[in-house]
């Protein structure tokens, strides 16, 4: 925290401008002042100081104002960084069971087919006519996608030890050839290569953290630079293809010497040999009943004379009678054969168990529709007290899900509360969403079992990308 030195704080101050987010991200940092103690004593909505704060929005002059009236009395922000956090206290009750809730829970017209897709990643075939490594394997969604299409997987390298476990609970033939893959002598790479024999493809998914807008997308965060290390793998495997997936942000990232990052991974790949393209997708449009952007990277080996291409969506929001697209699939298509659970309870499914909420939170919720969020209540007294329009709101049942984040479990997260019912996504329900099938053996704390489905490439996608692959380049 700040000690507040009147005279000197007031000189730094006089002539400042916020004219970025992370400058009063810091002077926030500097002064031990919470977002949400800010927004409180400006009269700003956190979310407007979120987005800014995370580049997505610019502050308006009147805003700008009203922030340095606040940082500029530096003794009410003593007050104001002094004062205690507000309790509330909790208290949890039985959340009865509403008929007409339980009535619109029924299973959906493409309920069954979703899960008959959801099986097909169950069946291994009989002989393995590819073979392929994963880096950065997180739970193994890549994997099994690629895995159902056809593809041996020889390898896999993952961090996270827990998150290691469930990957050779799910696939005990893959060979563990790293764990940070920063700390891989590229001498030992060529000692793994031939441990695991050739393979056409190379996948992975390296940690979003360092591009998302989820974090403070620092430009200097090494995880930024973890596509140099999954290069080195490539030189020595040099496979027919290699693929990077990671968030759609990205796109808008630029590294340490001002240039966009993904010009400098096409750029880089070209300098090992590779010609790459990125393509900016929507798991929705492939099958995967969710709402959720990624960018691939496809680089195709130069000898192999042909630019790199991605599938053709299967899936769009607008169908009609001359479309050869279907529509897209919904929450409900994904979960409406589960039980109807309230806050609190559990079902014959360990993995579809809810999370207890307070009372306070249920009834902010109770009476919000779907789409909407608590904060949109014309009750002030059913407003959270502090966050933004997407938090404690509710997804849509006829609609593709919101992407599934690590914190689904949280009903304050992004669009985290279920469409009808009144609590957080329970896990069962995530990994549904995420086109995991219900046989995919998950094991561990609950908090590695949502980091490694939030963090998970769809399955289903992966196995469209896989197709598409043996078809154009194998």
């Amino acid at each position: 925290m700040m000690k507040f030195d009147r005279a000197g704080y007031l000189q730094t101050i006089s002539h400042m401008r916020l004219d970025s987010g992370n400058t009063l991200r810091d002077l926030r940092d500097s002064l031990g002042l919470s977002q949400a103690k800010l927004a409180e004593a400006s009269g700003i909505p956190q979310y407007i100081l979120s987005g800014f704060e995370l580049g997505k929005n610019e502050l308006a002059d009147a805003h700008q104002q009203a922030l340095l009236a606040v940082l500029r009395n530096s003794e009410g922000l003593r007050a104001i960084v002094a004062r205690k956090k507000r309790y509330r206290e909790h208290t949890y009750v039985e959340v009865k069971h509403d008929s007409k809730r339980v009535a619109r829970h029924a299973p959906s017209n493409g309920n069954e087919a979703y899960l008959s897709a959801l099986k097909m990643l169950e069946t291994k075939p009989k002989r393995y006519s590819h073979r392929a490594i994963s880096l950065f394997s997180g739970c193994g969604g890549f994997t099994l996608g690629f895995a159902s299409a056809g593809f041996e997987i020889r390898g896999f390298l993952e961090k996270e030890k827990d998150l290691q476990v469930i990957y050779q609970k799910n696939f005990p033939e893959a060979v563990k050839i790293g764990g940070d893959i920063a700390a891989v002598p590229t001498s030992d790479i060529e000692d793994i290569k031939r441990s695991t024999g050739e393979v056409e493809v190379i996948i992975g998914g390296p940690p979003c953290q360092g591009f998302s807008l989820a974090g403070k997308r620092d430009v200097n965060d090494p995880r930024n630079a973890l596509f140099r290390h999954y290069l080195r793998f490539v030189d020595v495997y040099r496979p027919k293809v290699a693929i990077l997936e990671n968030v759609r942000l990205l796109t808008s990232m630029r590294s340490p010497d001002g240039n966009y990052v993904k010009n400098q991974i096409r750029s880089e790949f070209g300098d090992h040999g590779y010609s790459a393209r990125m393509f900016e997708i929507n798991a929705k449009n492939f099958g995967v009943p969710q709402h959720r952007e990624r960018v691939f990277f496809i680089a195709v080996r130069e000898d192999i004379n042909k630019a790199p291409s991605f599938p053709t969506a299967s899936h769009g929001e607008e169908v009609g009678l001359f479309s050869e697209k279907l529509p897209c699939l919904t929450f409900a298509d994904a979960c409406s054969d589960l039980a109807y659970i309230e806050s609190g309870e559990g079902s014959g499914d360990p993995l579809h168990v809810s999370v207890s909420h307070p009372k306070h939170v249920i009834d902010w919720l109770w009476d919000v529709k779907e789409g909407f969020s608590a904060h949109d209540n014309a009750d002030p007294a059913k407003r959270p007290p502090s966050g933004y329009n997407t938090t404690y709101k509710r997804q849509i049942w006829r609609e593709p899900a919101s992407t599934v984040q690590t914190t689904f479990g949280m009903i304050s997260g992004c669009r985290n509360v279920h469409p009808i019912a009144t609590r957080s996504l329970t896990i069962r329900e995530a990994a549904r969403i995420q086109s995991f099938p219900d046989s995919f053996r998950f094991e561990g704390s609950a908090g590695t079992i949502r980091t490694g489905i939030g963090n998970a490439v769809p399955p289903l996608l992966a196995r469209v990308v896989a197709q598409h692959l043996i078809a154009e380049f194998l």
